[in-house]
């Protein structure tokens, strides 16, 4: 079997456990290289460095079997960093963004580096998968999310996707009741703010709140997590609205 070049990246940081567990375990699948940010970059969606110039470092011996990388950059600069520097002659045959240290479910998926630096491989149309875990803590057990990643990475090489779509993968704590493949659900954050007051009287609001559904009645990829379910979500980069487009065509002004 002709081995695949594998291109891992993710947006916790290339010291992070995930990747580096993750990178070890693909290396059965193929040539392994990690090109990740120097630290963690949680939240960063899609977004890019413009205003100021990148390090790429090659980080020699970090990793036994595996090509390390690091870059200043976010998740999305390091896809990019990578296919205009490491794959600049030839594309990886597979990207993966993981395994992200807590879940990226629901409406998550708007705000997480992990799901941009995935869409980004899939704008550079690679095959993409990105992985996360239900638990923010260090020291906890991946086995589970690497079973479930390879079987999902194994397909993806063996069905190609369609243009502009990734898949997610959600793995939950513990071993998982099975795979669900389903939609993202449709949510929102509630309760996001702690306030919390300095010594002088200043406020600060801390980050937190949790989400909840808004179709309530519509199971999607975060009811069947936390009800101990893998989920497989297929996420594309086109945001038109397809089923309004028609009707706003129709019903807005002419010129």
């Amino acid at each position: 079997m002709i081995r695949k070049k594998i291109l891992i990246t993710n947006d916790d940081g290339f010291q992070a456990q995930g990747i580096r567990e993750l990178a070890m375990a693909f290396t059965e699948l193929g040539d392994v290289t990690i090109l990740a940010p120097d630290g963690p970059r949680s939240g960063a969606s899609g977004s890019i460095t413009s205003l100021v110039p990148l390090s790429l470092k090659n980080l020699k011996d970090e990793l036994p079997g595996v090509e390390v990388y690091t870059s200043s950059g976010t998740p999305v600069d390091c896809v990019k960093l990578a296919l205009n520097t490491i794959f600049a002659d030839e594309k990886p045959d597979l990207l993966i963004s993981g395994i992200n240290h807590g879940r990226n479910d629901g409406i998550c998926v708007l705000y997480s580096g992990t799901i941009g630096a995935a869409l980004e491989g899939a704008v550079e149309g690679i095959p993409t998968l990105a992985v996360s875990y239900m638990s923010f803590k260090g020291g906890v057990d991946f086995s589970y999310s690497i079973k479930y990643a390879l079987q999902a990475a194994k397909f993806i090489l063996n069905n190609p996707l369609p243009p502009f779509t990734i898949l997610s993968l959600n793995i939950p704590i513990g071993e998982p009741k099975g795979l669900k493949i389903c939609q993202q659900t449709n949510g929102r954050f509630i309760k996001e703010y702690v306030v919390v007051e300095s010594p002088s009287g200043h406020k600060h609001y801390w980050m937190s709140g949790y989400q909840v559904s808004n179709v309530p009645h519509q199971k999607g990829d975060m009811e069947y997590l936390n009800e101990g379910y893998a989920t497989l979500v297929p996420i594309q980069t086109d945001l038109t609205n397809y089923r309004y487009l028609d009707q706003l065509r129709d019903s807005y002004p002419a010129d």
